[in-house]
């Protein structure tokens, strides 16, 4: 069980007790099924709906399969968003690892975006052309960083992690030669789903790695202009690493 589902079925239990001792309080509502007739039905009436909520309520939290419903860039706006997503995908325990360094990666990104605006206004004012270039060149590996974000929590969202596990269960427990076709099919697209988040972990990684290398150029220089800025090997790499992404599909 999820620590989700976990919250739902705390609040779902613990609402339907509070709604009922407000109803049936005499402090409060004072409904019995001793009383008036309307008092009486209308007491039959909460006792009988509070018993639906409470059996349809658990069953759809504990057995009801969720749709698939992945994120749009427009539901994931700020950091702590993309953490919440990847906090969520917990219970996919095959990608553990992956979303700890994510979300440490977002962390790391977030200080050296710091770092880079305080080195930054060091050397112009926001008003100069070479700040307003520079500052594009890091808001679009920002984006790139958190598109790949995205993509990777899509992925995980769409990824069968209880299929995986019987899949994997049933290899186990079978000889080399007693492997199905089809099972070693379904084994490769799984892996594929895998190797795809992992290669967006590394991407990510990546960028951080030349986001320091920016931060260690920049805080080298004395004088820097626009045409100077063009030609930091860091600006170009991370350039170069933007432009390949259009062909790394989700």
């Amino acid at each position: 069980m999820s620590k989700k589902q976990i919250i739902k079925l705390i609040c779902l239990n613990l609402g339907i007790v509070l709604l009922n001792i407000i109803l049936f309080s005499a402090g409060f509502v004072g409904l019995n099924l001793n009383g008036a007739a309307v008092t009486t039905a209308l007491g039959v009436t909460v006792i009988v709906m509070s018993l639906l909520a409470f059996f349809y309520g658990n069953y759809t939290i504990l057995f009801k399969q969720p749709s698939i419903q992945l994120f749009k860039s427009t539901e994931l706006v700020e950091s702590k968003d993309y953490i919440g997503a990847l906090e969520e995908r917990r219970e996919k325990r095959v990608f553990d690892s992956e979303i700890s360094n994510a979300i440490d990666q977002v962390y790391r990104l977030q200080d050296k975006d710091k770092a880079l605006d305080s080195i930054l206004s060091q050397y112009f004012s926001p008003q100069e052309m070479t700040y307003t270039k520079f500052q594009s060149v890091i808001d679009s590996v920002q984006a790139l960083f958190y598109n790949n974000l995205k993509k990777m929590i899509n992925r995980m969202i769409i990824f069968d992690y209880k299929d995986y596990t019987k899949l994997m269960n049933k290899l186990g427990n079978a000889s080399v030669a007693g492997t199905s076709k089809s099972a070693s099919t379904q084994l490769k697209i799984y892996n594929e789903h895998i190797d795809y988040v992992k290669g967006l972990v590394e991407m990510n990684e990546s960028i951080l790695v030349k986001l320091d290398s920016l931060l260690l150029e920049i805080s080298k220089l004395d004088d820097i202009d626009e045409a100077g800025l063009e030609e930091l090997a860091a600006i170009q790499e991370i350039n170069d690493l933007i432009s390949q992404t259009k062909y790394y599909k989700n």
